[in-house]
């Protein structure tokens, strides 16, 4: 029997946004981004991916076609029919990927400092090191996360980074989440989709969540998508949060 995932909601506005979480947290990334949210337009909802913050004891193969299902089981037990759509990273993979399951449902999509829906392939030491790093390596947790900013900030937001997930996750989950951004293409079934998509992009992230790769992938992908960069690295919810919610207000505004 499918188990519902864990998620919380906030404000009670007659449009629904559906938000999905990174590799590195849960639906708690988007803490300091909630009180720049428009609660009296929008109701929002928080998910928990398996292996993950309130869904951590609920196992699977952590795939795009099974968080999918999962995402649109949240939205039949709430009675919403069409919700906007936001995915972070990971996620932002997933995101591209639901209309497949639910094409009348999603009313738009907004990837951000997305996994192109061809994947991120890394070479194979590569994700042996990750694999190891997931294990519980603080040092090299923290290295990823000055990557992703390109070393902007102090020790301390690396180290709260690295601490959040590793206590949010579980080791498998993280296991499996990898495997799917790492080795997982559907650009060749989304490719055409015209659902409005916004990708945002970090001025200082990472180069595989670049604006330029995110022209070569995304924007190929998606036939109603714009791009627009913000000044910040793979976090723009803790980073920018103020720019970030009135960023996406306006996209969700423009598509009503």
């Amino acid at each position: 029997m499918q188990q519902t995932l864990g998620y919380t909601t906030y404000g009670n506005g007659p449009e629904t946004v559906f938000l999905l979480h990174d590799w590195f947290s849960d639906h708690t990334s988007y803490d300091n981004l909630k009180p720049y949210l428009n609660t009296g337009l929008y109701k929002f909802v928080f998910v928990d991916l398996r292996g993950y913050g309130l869904s951590k004891s609920i196992y699977g193969n952590c795939s795009l076609d099974e968080s999918a299902k999962d995402v649109i089981e949240i939205a039949n037990q709430l009675k919403i029919d069409q919700f906007h759509l936001v995915g972070h990273s990971m996620s932002g993979q997933i995101a591209q990927y639901l209309p497949l399951e639910a094409p009348d449902r999603i009313k738009t999509i907004i990837a951000m400092c997305t996994v192109p829906a061809c994947g991120n392939p890394v070479p194979e030491d590569v994700k042996l090191h990750l694999e190891a790093i997931i294990k519980g390596d603080m040092v090299n947790a923290k290295a990823i996360v000055q990557f992703m900013t390109q070393n902007r900030y102090h020790d301390w937001f690396y180290e709260r980074k690295a601490l959040q997930w590793f206590s949010c996750s579980s080791p498998a989950a993280r296991k499996a989440y990898l495997q799917t951004f790492c080795e997982t293409d559907v650009s060749n079934l989304v490719s055409g989709i015209d659902i409005p998509t916004l990708v945002i992009c970090g001025d200082y992230d990472a180069p595989t969540h670049s604006a330029d790769h995110m022209q070569q992938t995304v924007m190929l992908d998606f036939r109603k998508a714009q791009l627009i960069c913000l000044p910040c690295g793979h976090y723009p919810m803790e980073e920018v949060p103020v720019l970030l919610a009135a960023t996406l207000e306006r996209f969700w505004t423009e598509h009503s």
